[in-house]
């Protein structure tokens, strides 16, 4: 029988690329309510969408059409292009929501694995009450976020979503635009 070879694992924070196109709630009141919704518990069967605009240039300066127009790490949004490259992924880790217009063709997404994975002890951060407030160096445990290529973390009332290589190798392979990666921890 032959030995299974080990790999550490990479986490990886997403930015939005820049000079790509952003997407915002059309009621400001809504950045308010996303953050809230998408929280990781299902929504599939009471949600509402949200109406959404592209925002296609900023301070004059046009911005270039992305397959996950930026809201912000907490809350990705995602093309038909993009939703139709990372399915498989996307599909085991969370839920795709539609959103308005319905002929953008835009989903918000909610990971729905929000763990308890930070090592707060081991991450270097600032605390107020009692609450993290900013996570400067992030330590996971590994037993908890392996096998998840989209996850969040319970530590943090809103928290960014993480991925993994096999995400970031799927983004890439599959030539979308418009999301930097950052590994923000690795397995040693």
């Amino acid at each position: 029988m032959a030995e299974c070879e080990w790999v550490d694992m990479k986490v990886y924070g997403i930015n939005s690329g820049d000079g790509y196109e952003l997407c915002h709630p059309k009621d400001e009141n809504d950045f308010g309510s996303i953050a809230t919704l998408v929280n990781g518990r299902e929504r599939r069967r009471t949600w509402s969408p949200i109406r959404m605009r592209i925002i296609k240039e900023d301070e004059r300066v046009p911005l270039r059409e992305s397959d996950s127009p930026w809201l912000g790490s907490y809350a990705l949004i995602f093309r038909p292009r993009a939703v139709n490259a990372l399915r498989s992924l996307l599909e085991v880790s969370g839920e795709l929501l539609p959103l308005a217009p319905a002929n953008a063709g835009l989903q918000i997404y909610n990971p729905t694995f929000v763990v308890d994975a930070l090592d707060e002890d081991r991450s270097k951060l600032t605390r107020s009450d009692g609450y993290i407030l900013i996570v400067y160096t992030y330590i996971f445990r590994p037993e908890v976020i392996r096998n998840l290529p989209i996850f969040k973390i319970s530590n943090l009332r809103v928290s960014p979503t993480f991925v993994d290589e096999s995400f970031v190798s799927l983004w890439k392979a599959s030539g979308l635009k418009g999301l930097d990666f950052t590994q923000v921890w690795e397995e040693n």
